[in-house]
This record gives C-alpha cells, structure tokens and sequence, in this order.
C-alpha cells in the first residue's frame, strides 16, 4: 500500500510541476487577484512591407504574420541560372523610423533552378547579430526585405 501511494504522490508532483517547468503559472481557485484578468482593447495594424532590390531573386505573396511572429512568402528565381545558398532578410523598423533589428530566414528549396520558386519563412523571434526581441514584434511599424543568392560553385 505504501508503495502505490507513494507512485501516486509522485505522478501527483509530476503533473503539478509541467506547468511550472514551462513558465505557466497554475490557475488556482486560491488567487482571488482579479485585475490580473483585466483586458485592454488594442488594434493590431500589419506592417508595412518594402521589398529590396535584387538583380536575380524576386519576392512575392509577402505576408506579416503578427500571431506567430513571421514573415512568409515565395521567392522566384528570374535569371537564367540556378541559384542556390538562398538567405531572405528583414531589416525591422518602428514608428519613428529606428532600427529595431534583422531576422533572417530561408526558403524551402535553397537551390532553385531558373524561373522555379519556393516558399519562405523569417522567424522574427531569432536572428542572428541583431534581431527583434518578442516583446518588439508588437513595435514593428515596417520592414524591409532583402533576398541573396549565389550561383552553384559546380
């Protein structure tokens, strides 16, 4: 007996300590803290996007995803050669026009023969140097896009 009630108070503890482990606070019947609950009504206005120049790649379908803090679309290969090492960058800016940061993503396919395309995903929660922080995506006023490619090497 001694040994079920002890693998019940574990799994008890187990299940008890996931939320935590998660940073999620347990919603108890005990916190009577009612203006935790209170709601602020915000608009949310979707970015305005500036697609950069680029000689060989072009960028279309972009889309702001502010509800999974992304930024999709399909990038097309126009020149006459394959392109490969395909890199998407969004430079980020607020309101008052300061750099708020880059995030960089990649297509689906990275090697696109001419006149091919793929879709793309830049995830504005990492970047690498300098990249939007969580709490920034809801500060993005515009952005910039930039597309790289290289020609293969072989």
């Amino acid at each position: 007996m001694k040994e079920i009630l002890s693998g019940v108070f574990t799994i008890l503890v187990f299940i008890l300590a996931i939320p935590f482990a998660y940073g999620q606070p347990l919603d108890t019947a005990t916190n009577l803290d009612t203006t935790t609950n209170q709601t602020t009504a915000t608009t949310t206005t979707t970015p305005e996007a500036t697609i950069g120049k680029s000689e060989n790649l072009t960028i279309t379908d972009l889309r702001f995803r502010g509800e999974s803090n992304q930024i999709t679309g399909t990038v097309t290969n126009n020149s006459t050669n394959e392109q490969s090492s395909i890199s998407i960058y969004a430079v980020l800016f607020d309101k008052n026009d300061s750099f708020l940061g880059i995030a960089q993503g990649r297509p689906l396919v990275e090697s696109l023969p001419p006149a091919d395309n793929s879709p793309f995903s830049i995830d504005l929660s990492s970047g690498f140097g300098l990249f939007a922080m969580p709490e920034e995506v809801d500060g993005i006023d515009h952005y910039t896009i930039y597309v790289k490619g290289n020609e293969p090497l072989f």
